[in-house]
């Protein structure tokens, strides 16, 4: 028995799991991306998570953004 999950089947519940978080985890990093795109603000991925910058009026535009 198999699962359909975006076009791909998968029998083993722990890659459906992988591919579940890949998922998140991508869509998560795009809207942070555009948020901080749309709001004038730099983000950095590092090791720790991401890193915003910019000046207090282009951090809370981006935090309303990301807060949409």
């Amino acid at each position: 028995m198999g699962i359909k999950y975006k076009g791909r089947t998968f029998s083993s519940g722990q890659s459906l799991a992988n591919a579940i978080k890949r998922d998140i985890n991508q869509s998560l990093e795009r809207k942070v991306r555009q948020a901080a795109a749309a709001s004038g603000t730099r983000v950095r991925k590092t090791s720790g998570g991401f890193e915003i910058e910019g000046n207090a009026q282009h951090m809370s535009r981006f935090y309303n953004r990301l807060g949409r």
